[in-house]
């Protein structure tokens, strides 16, 4: 019994012996072995021999400072060799102190990035506010040479190539001087100024509303009215693909769009056919030159016709590429497009106390396809007035001629007439076209010429008839196809 009892508590001691064990060992995975991890990576940087331009440059930017603080850096950092063949490049980066401040801001970044990170690849923002495309096994253009070397406060890689910083796309456009100088005219001069109230300088309450008053100089920005309506080609966040025309191409497509934006000034006729140019050379995306299609598909739906032929100078910028090119032949029926109204998308009623007859539908047409109008009928809870009419705004209609077509759905029992006008409700664009039952075809109401640029009101009026039902009016849509030749 005893030699019994005495294997019991010697297992149970080899047991106590291995779970202490084990707690030992659990306690301890985590304590930190790697000597490197004690030292900061500025002192990465300073212990390695072939870094040593690289880390005189943090000390003259005072670079060093910042990272060998206490937040967290990744820093690709370029060898000596490197660092040399830039200078063959642009040798003003060890003399023009801003240059060098830009040039080191480069290649340092807030965050982790191992090499473990791209999948395949990462826009990482740099401390210069550029962005840098990094993969598992290069930066930007240069390849890694030693990777994941961590410190106390981040990571370290080095390069074989030192990352100049390059232009933005929109600091390129600014900066031709020759080729695309028209384009670059254009574009500058949508330039305005704005006050950011959130950042200006508060002098005083306006007595009469409360309002504050900011002192006029402070916070004020250059914003650009092509920037916000096209794509922020100035922003570092996201790659574009750009299209520069040279002055020839820029002429020859502005001269081919120009009639279409007649207004009583002229030079706002030649700024609406610039943009109407330009707002379609703006492709978010990078798209090298291996990978141009002949048709690009803009954000505006338009396409954009493209022979690399004509490409005549590159420019690969930060936050994307740029293509100079000497012809981009839009064709026409691309660039001054249809318009459809639909028909729920009212403004306005020439009376507000009609509400009850005024139904907006979504319904299956005769092929079961689901569609939705507006129908307004007499006979709802009230009787509908003689000359009802619902208002429309039209905006940006070409000085062109329109055929102008409206699909009507009429599917109550009787049939009626209902009016088409622009510009008044009693301009008699057209006359009185009838509605009849069940059909759902496109029915052709006329033509209708726009002699300058710009948006008009749109009304549809009912008929002025005594008869129950006959003032009703229905409208699915209408479509402005402009006449080209």
């Amino acid at each position: 019994m005893n030699n019994q009892r005495n294997k019991y508590i010697l297992l149970f001691t080899l047991i106590a012996a291995v779970f202490t064990s084990c707690k030992n060992q659990w306690d301890s995975h985590d304590t930190i072995t790697d000597p490197a991890l004690g030292v900061t990576v500025l002192q990465q940087i300073n212990n390695n021999a072939d870094l040593s331009k690289f880390s005189q440059y943090l000390a003259q930017t005072g670079y060093d400072k910042v990272i060998a603080g206490s937040k967290t850096f990744t820093v690709w950092a370029p060898t000596n060799a490197a660092i040399t063949a830039a200078l063959t490049i642009d040798a003003t980066i060890a003399t023009d102190t801003g240059k060098l401040k830009r040039f080191v801001g480069n290649h340092i970044s807030y965050q982790l990035y191992p090499t473990s990170l791209p999948q395949p690849s990462v826009r990482v923002k740099m401390l210069n506010g550029k962005s840098i495309t990094f993969t598992k096994t290069k930066f930007e253009d240069a390849n890694i040479v030693l990777s994941n070397i961590y410190s106390s406060n981040g990571l370290l890689h080095t390069i074989d190539q030192a990352i100049i910083p390059k232009l933005n796309i929109w600091d390129y456009i600014k900066s031709l001087t020759t080729v695309g100088a028209k384009q670059r005219a254009y574009l500058l001069s949508q330039n305005y100024l704005h006050q950011d109230t959130t950042r200006a300088k508060q002098i005083g309450v306006d007595a009469l509303t409360g309002r504050p008053i900011y002192d006029p100089t402070s916070a004020i920005d250059t914003l650009n009215y092509y920037i916000s309506s096209t794509q922020n080609i100035k922003s570092e966040d996201k790659q574009f693909t750009y299209f520069v025309l040279t002055d020839a191409a820029f002429d020859a497509e502005t001269n081919k769009v120009l009639p279409y934006f007649a207004t009583a000034v002229p030079q706002s006729s030649t700024l609406l056919a610039n943009y109407n140019v330009t707002k379609d050379l703006a492709i978010p995306g990078l798209i090298t030159l291996n990978n141009l299609p002949d048709t690009i598909i803009s954000p505006f739906n338009v396409k954009v016709p493209i022979n690399k032929a004509n490409i005549v100078q590159t420019y690969n910028a930060s936050n994307g590429i740029v293509y100079v090119i000497s012809s981009v032949p839009y064709r026409l029926k691309d660039k001054i497009t249809p318009i459809v109204i639909q028909g729920e998308s009212t403004i306005g009623f020439s009376r507000s106390d009609k509400a009850g007859n005024i139904l907006y539908r979504t319904k299956l047409d005769n092929n079961g396809v689901p569609f939705s109008d507006i129908f307004i009928e007499t006979n709802g809870t009230g009787t509908l007035t003689a000359l009802f009419s619902a208002l429309y705004f039209v905006p940006n209609m070409n000085s062109v001629s329109y055929k102008v077509y409206w699909r009507a759905i009429n599917d109550r029992a009787v049939a009626f007439s209902q009016q088409l006008n622009f510009g008044t409700s009693t301009a008699a664009t057209f006359p009185y076209t009838l509605v009849p039952l069940l059909n759902y075809s496109e029915t052709l109401i006329g033509t209708y010429t726009v002699t300058q640029y710009g948006s008009q009101f749109m009304f549809l009026t009912g008929a002025n008839n005594t008869t129950s039902g006959t003032n009703s009016l229905s409208l699915d849509y209408v479509k402005l196809i402009p006449v080209l030749p």
